[in-house]
């Protein structure tokens, strides 16, 4: 009777495992991918006889993308961000920040918890969000608590500081970006 418990529990791990490993894996592959795509982007835009080209990334492949950069971070002040893709240029999300790290831990705890929606504009080579709704640890805050943190993070990295609402350059050869539900379209 214990023996065929145990056996029963052993395969539930060996394919809890394997299916580890797979979503591992595809992770894996929408990172490379969107590295790969950004690079040719890059290359073509060097060309200049060359016309005016789009590529499409889906949602999924775009926050495997931003997990995969946040790892690389040397001192990350982002723990995590994920983005959902609506129609329209439409763009919910959350993002959390390491409080602690920002010296901000005093004020909010260990961990700066934001849900955000808004619109994405993007422009010659520019990007930013239009925010319509913003929430810190699930209340409404105003946009300018946000940019409390973007200056708390310009000081931790000795730059100039921004706002959620300043333009901000895309990926090297991106002219414009357009969302819509899952993807978002690149132009360059």
């Amino acid at each position: 009777m214990m023996k065929g418990g145990l056996n029963w529990r052993a395969w539930a791990v060996i394919c809890l495992a394997v299916l580890m490993v797979g979503a591992i894996d595809q992770k894996n592959r929408n990172t490379l991918k969107v590295e790969q795509l950004l690079k040719k982007i890059e290359k073509h835009h060097s060309r200049t006889d060359s016309p005016d080209l789009t590529a499409e990334v889906t949602e999924r492949e775009l926050n495997d993308y931003i997990g995969y950069r946040l790892q690389q971070e040397r001192r990350p002040v982002i723990n995590s961000l994920n983005v959902h893709l609506l129609d329209n240029n439409q763009v919910q999300g959350k993002i959390i920040f390491d409080a602690r790290q920002l010296n901000l831990g005093l004020f909010f705890g260990e961990a700066l918890d934001f849900d955000f929606s808004g619109i994405l504009q993007s422009r010659r080579g520019a990007a930013r969000l239009d925010l319509s709704a913003l929430q810190l640890h699930g209340r409404p805050v105003s946009p300018q608590t946000l940019d409390m943190v973007l200056g708390a993070i310009a000081l931790c990295y000795g730059t100039e500081p921004s706002r959620i609402d300043d333009w901000y350059a895309l990926p090297k050869g991106i002219d414009r970006m357009a969302v819509k539900r899952g993807k978002a379209a690149l132009y360059y």
